[in-house]
């Protein structure tokens, strides 16, 4: 398998476990019978703000995952893995890997500059995919 179906799989599962920060402040918020329930938010008070953040943690790499995912299966396709896109897709799960806790924690300058980071990695990889195809 290439580098870069590796990372990808790699950030799929960091994708597929990215819900446990979510679930432990809803756990915290709103206690194990509310999990294990229709989980309606009716009357319940808004998560606290370390909870909110991990929410929102969450939604952003969901948004960010297809593209990067798209990307690398576009190259995949187009045979366009070069030693770049390999060090390219490694720079995007360096990214999500420190976005999300930077994220959670609330150091602004550090989740925005890595959302940057990893942002320019995807659109490189898009670049690569798009004149590989060509």
């Amino acid at each position: 398998m290439s580098y870069e179906m590796t990372i990808l799989a790699l950030v799929t599962l960091f994708y597929l476990f990215s819900w446990l920060p979510v679930l432990l402040a809803k756990y915290q918020a709103y206690g194990g019978r509310w999990l294990f329930s229709n989980r309606s938010m009716d009357g319940l008070p808004p998560l606290p703000e370390l909870g909110q953040r991990a929410v929102h943690a969450q939604e952003n790499l969901k948004e960010s995952y297809p593209g990067f995912a798209v990307a690398v299966l576009l190259l995949a396709f187009s045979g366009g893995f070069t030693h770049t896109t390999a060090m390219a897709a490694l720079v995007f799960l360096l990214a999500r890997l420190v976005h999300m806790p930077a994220d959670i924690v609330g150091i602004p300058w550090l989740r925005t500059s890595s959302w940057g980071v990893g942002f320019v990695a995807t659109l490189y990889l898009l670049l690569m995919a798009l004149a590989a195809l060509v």
